[in-house]
């Protein structure tokens, strides 16, 4: 009897290691062409744009010969449109890395395969926050969630030094936390001792794209101004807090404190601080420093960027934080679909390249599989500032269309409006959006 049963189990056995085994020789040989678009989130060793990619597609190929995989690198001035009307014309990509606004947007379209299969093995090493941001109304994930980091503010060091101003930023006290009164005292001083043509620092509104920079600024400075409430049902930017953080913007930029950006977009912003132009920026993290690897100078040289977090009077700061991950688009070839997702989770799983692609992205693992060592200062206390997250609403109904309202208050109120008004309409609208 024993013997007979050891029999069986020994069958059973290797029933099974050769069905995986015919399973995955199966998944190898499988053949399917599909399409990979990704946004600028990754930087190459050989600096050239879409470099890293390629790398990756090209592993992932001699991993699965049959699979071909076409790359297509599209900018954040006209990715979102070109993906639109790919969509349009029926010829949407198998694959694209992005952050859950827009990715959760295709979902609740139904133009999305979900991933909690692809996900499965996967989902108690992810950050339970990310889980949380990558799944769609009917709660299932439609993001395969890769990294994350927060978005700051950054000061160039060398030239604060050089000013005889470093000691005005408190980058040596535990957690950075400052106050208005410190950032003002701060800027003041810049404005005076900056050589013409350079400025403290700018305020960009020109179009959405980085607005998340402007939205975590007027958030805090005297704090109690978040943008919704606690459970995400209404828009709330419209207290006196929020418009003593606008007029406090406003003013700053009439002095002369902050550059108006009016004609600026956030790239030019950061492109100015890369450039020493500015001395700092709303809008920086790991991530885009990375981007700005070999384009920073001051003086000639390469120069140190200080993270700061947003000033704060009333609490700690609120940072809003980036969150990046694959989506896989709805096929009529179910081959295609099975490719994409392959893909994608080599991209996220592999021993070699899902270490590569975190450190690509300049960011933090999504997952505690993946540990990034470092001995860097500011690397190190971007992963203090992980504790400072704020609200998260990229994922929210109507997020898309609320940012137009977010512009439009800026333009109004920076073009002399009433500023309780002009908050006032953007609340009526922005909640609006979230019934559409």
């Amino acid at each position: 009897m024993k013997k007979s049963f050891a029999v069986k189990i020994l069958f059973l056995c290797m029933s099974f290691l050769i069905l995986a085994g015919c399973t995955n020789k199966g998944r190898k040989q499988l053949t399917a062409e599909i399409e990979f678009w990704s946004f600028p989130n990754f930087t190459s060793e050989t600096g050239e744009g879409g470099g890293f990619e390629k790398s990756l597609i090209e592993a992932f190929q001699k991993e699965y010969p049959g699979i071909k995989v076409n790359f297509t690198l599209i900018s954040f001035a006209d990715g979102e449109a070109k993906i639109e009307a790919a969509i349009a014309e029926g010829k949407a990509p198998d694959v694209i890395y992005d952050a859950p606004g827009r990715i959760l947007a295709w979902a609740d379209r139904g133009l999305l395969e979900p991933l909690d299969d692809v996900l499965a093995t996967e989902k108690p090493y992810i950050t339970t926050g990310l889980l949380e941001i990558s799944a769609g109304k009917d709660r299932r994930s439609y993001m395969y969630p890769m990294h994350g980091g927060p978005f700051s503010m950054a000061f160039n060091k060398e030239m604060l030094e050089d000013l005889g101003l470093i000691d005005l930023l408190p980058y040596k006290r535990l957690d950075r936390c400052w106050t208005v009164a410190e950032y003002e005292t701060l800027l003041k001083s810049l404005k005076e001792k900056l050589p013409k043509g350079k400025t403290p620092g700018v305020f960009y509104y020109k179009t959405m794209g980085g607005d998340q920079g402007t939205r975590a600024f007027l958030v805090n400075l005297f704090g109690d101004a978040n943008l919704l409430n606690e459970d995400y049902s209404k828009y709330i930017f419209n207290s006196s807090q929020a418009v003593k953080n606008l007029k406090w913007t406003i003013n700053a930029m009439r002095e002369g404190l902050l550059l108006d950006g009016a004609e600026l977009t956030s790239n030019d912003a950061i492109s100015m601080f890369a450039e020493s132009k500015a001395a700092h920026t709303i809008l920086y993290s790991p991530q885009l420093n990375k981007m700005y690897d070999g384009k920073r100078n001051y003086k000639g040289k390469d120069f140190t960027p200080i993270y700061m977090p947003f000033p704060n009077d009333s609490s700690a700061p609120l940072l809003e934080f980036l969150a990046g991950g694959a989506c896989v688009f709805k096929s009529s070839d179910k081959q295609k679909i099975e490719a994409a997702k392959l893909f994608l989770k080599f991209a996220a799983t592999d021993e070699v390249w899902a270490y590569k692609l975190v450190k690509a992205t300049g960011g933090f693992p999504a997952t505690s599989k993946i540990q990034i060592e470092t001995s860097d200062d500011e690397i190190l206390y971007n992963s203090v500032l992980q504790k400072f997250f704020g609200q998260y609403y990229n994922n929210i109904t109507g997020f898309s269309k609320m940012r137009e309202y977010w512009n439009k208050a800026l333009k109004e109120a920076s073009s002399g409006k009433d500023i309780q008004n002009v908050l006032n309409s953007f609340v009526k609208d922005a909640d609006r959006t979230l019934g559409e």
